[in-house]
């Protein structure tokens, strides 16, 4: 049944299904998640937004689909938690990129993709309080941030990576199609059986 499903739409709506539900895990959970001094933020929408990279099946979505669903799943985070359009906008394909670029040093595996995963991460949310200090919504020094925010969202979201890690990564390697260039179209394949002089004599 998945493999009618493209992986490019699975994504997509996946990233978007993410989205709503940081969302919702955050409200839901805000008395634990959001208890002073700490602070553990979901980000089920990075780890998906990644997922094609730390799957390895990238090359089936395309560098254009990519990039283009993390900007919309950015303007949506941004519309809906940030209230500010760029901060996600700019950060979403900012992680895209560094995953990739880790991801080709590392073969394709669980403990592999979870360092590719944890760095992507850890830069994402240090762009994140540096985008927020730039526009004065940031009042944390660095240190507290590290200890308060960073360590604990880590945390969190690596309980979500051991937990999705595997079932994510069946959904895109069960809508993988076959790469085709890859199969052998010469000539002599296709006359491989009978010779065509012997198959002529024989009507």
């Amino acid at each position: 049944m998945l493999k009618y499903i493209r992986t490019t739409w699975l994504h997509a709506i996946l990233v978007i299904l993410a989205i709503f539900l940081d969302g919702g895990l955050a409200q839901q959970f805000s008395g634990v998640l959001f208890k002073m001094p700490m602070s553990a933020s979901p980000y089920l929408s990075i780890l998906v937004i990644l997922m094609p990279i730390l799957s390895g099946t990238d090359s089936q979505i395309g560098n254009r689909w990519l990039y283009g669903t993390a900007v919309l799943g950015g303007v949506l985070f941004d519309t809906f938690y940030v209230g500010i359009i760029g901060i996600a906008t700019v950060g979403f394909p900012l992680v895209v990129w560094v995953a990739s670029v880790i991801q080709r040093y590392f073969q394709t595996s669980m403990s592999w993709s979870m360092l590719t995963w944890f760095l992507s991460m850890c830069i994402f949310l240090i762009y994140d309080y540096f985008a927020f200090g730039l526009i004065n919504l940031a009042n944390m020094n660095l240190f507290g941030f590290i200890v308060f925010h960073l360590f604990p969202t880590i945390v969190l979201n690596l309980i979500f990576f051991i937990v999705l890690y595997a079932p994510f990564t069946y959904l895109y390697q069960m809508t993988k199609q076959p790469d085709i260039s890859s199969y052998n179209t010469d000539q002599r394949d296709f006359n491989s059986g009978i010779p065509l002089r012997t198959r002529s004599r024989n009507y």
